[in-house]
């Protein structure tokens, strides 16, 4: 078999044909993998799209990486959809290659030749996702945890010490999550001298001067439940700023407590926390080299947005914050046993305040008198 009829079937078993005879350089893409691709591989030679000597890889070559990219989620429906002659078409979604490119993985280049040579190079077949129509480790995950909460709000809440033979279902995907944490990265330290802040809504009379009057409450008082603790357990809340403290914290409604006092605190040694703030990049499909690995970034990701998300104070939230609590009893008791470091908080995006951060530490009153000191008290009004 002859060099370029060898060339030509590589090309077409990735569904690759008529491909321009240019070069590109790196300035036309956005995406980092693609861009180090050509980093990797570029030469000097003509951008075709630059008009200028540049250094460029093949479009051919490039196409080849952009498709062994493309063939991990989508290929030929033909492969693995049912066909209706008689409705005309396949029994499913399917994309042209303009769709495909433009509107499901929104390749960006410039100018708008490059996406028009990158289209017209992809075969044109019906292009489908094949993990649309079978499970992947992602639908597993989510279902177990959409079953877990199921569970947890509405059947028992006791899932360390229960019999039910339900839950050993419900307790696996806290164990998967566990070992998402520690695979992904995400444990980190929280050195001492970290500033925590803290709040407390009141009335104008009310005069907050001293450290127990705005740490954690002792348990008894700990009455109302919260999205990480239920009621009768004390921890403590803690904002890395103090206006995403005061907007995790204040309620406009309440017209009597128009008065808020915040306090800095200061961590007196390092703490272990999971830092859900700290997840990896979602990657390139044109950079991932381990589909598992993606599936479980994107599982955690929807995990988090989940547990994060902000609930509304209508009655209902004893119940909607209970999986999140039993991730956080996950988290500090079975999860902890056996760690050398034992995890003493979660770091979480906040709710009020986008693109900030939250905290809670398993610290009541008493526990958090060895944990921080309190530094400074500022009084302010509720505009």
């Amino acid at each position: 078999m002859g060099g370029v009829k060898q060339r030509w079937l590589e090309l077409e078993s990735r569904n690759l044909s008529n491909i321009p005879d240019k070069n590109i350089c790196i300035k036309h893409f956005d995406d980092k993998s693609i861009n180090r691709f050509i980093r990797q591989n570029y030469h000097d030679g003509y951008c075709d799209y630059c008009a200028k000597e540049l250094k460029v890889v093949s479009l051919e070559d490039l196409m080849e990486f952009i498709m062994d990219g493309i063939s991990n989620f989508y290929e030929d429906a033909a492969n693995f959809m049912s066909y209706n002659s008689r409705e005309g078409g396949y029994l499913g979604e399917i994309y042209t290659p303009d769709e495909l490119i433009q509107e499901h993985i929104e390749l960006n280049a410039e100018p708008f030749e490059v996406i028009e040579d990158i289209v017209n190079s992809i075969e044109d077949i019906a292009w489908a996702q094949p993990d649309l129509y079978y499970d992947n480790i992602k639908d597993d995950l989510e279902f177990q945890w959409n079953y877990f909460k199921e569970i947890i709000k509405h059947k028992s809440r006791y899932l360390f010490s229960s019999a039910d033979s339900s839950l050993p279902k419900a307790l696996q995907i806290l164990q998967e999550v566990g070992k998402l944490i520690s695979k992904l990265n995400i444990i980190r330290i929280i050195p001492a001298g970290t500033k925590l802040y803290r709040c407390r809504q009141h009335d104008f009379k009310t005069k907050i001067i001293d450290f127990n009057e705005i740490t954690a409450p002792p348990n008894k008082k700990a009455i109302y439940p919260n999205r990480f603790s239920p009621s009768g357990i004390s921890m403590f809340y803690s904002a890395f700023d103090d206006d995403t403290a005061i907007l995790e914290t204040i309620s406009r409604t309440d017209k009597y407590k128009r008065y808020i006092t915040i306090a800095e605190f200061e961590t007196l040694e390092n703490q272990v926390v999971v830092d859900f703030n700290k997840l990896p990049k979602i990657p390139s499909i044109f950079g991932i080299k381990d589909k598992k690995r993606y599936y479980l970034i994107l599982f955690l990701y929807s995990f988090v947005r989940d547990i994060t998300q902000q609930i509304i104070k209508d009655g209902k939230e004893h119940t909607e914050y209970v999986p999140t609590q039993v991730v956080t009893e996950f988290l500090r008791y079975p999860f902890n046993k056996n760690r050398k470091n034992k995890i003493s908080g979660i770091i979480y995006p906040s709710s009020q305040n986008r693109n900030h951060q939250s905290a809670v530490f398993f610290w009541d009153d008493e526990l958090s008198r060895e944990k921080v000191k309190l530094n400074t008290l500022k009084r302010k009004k509720i505009i």
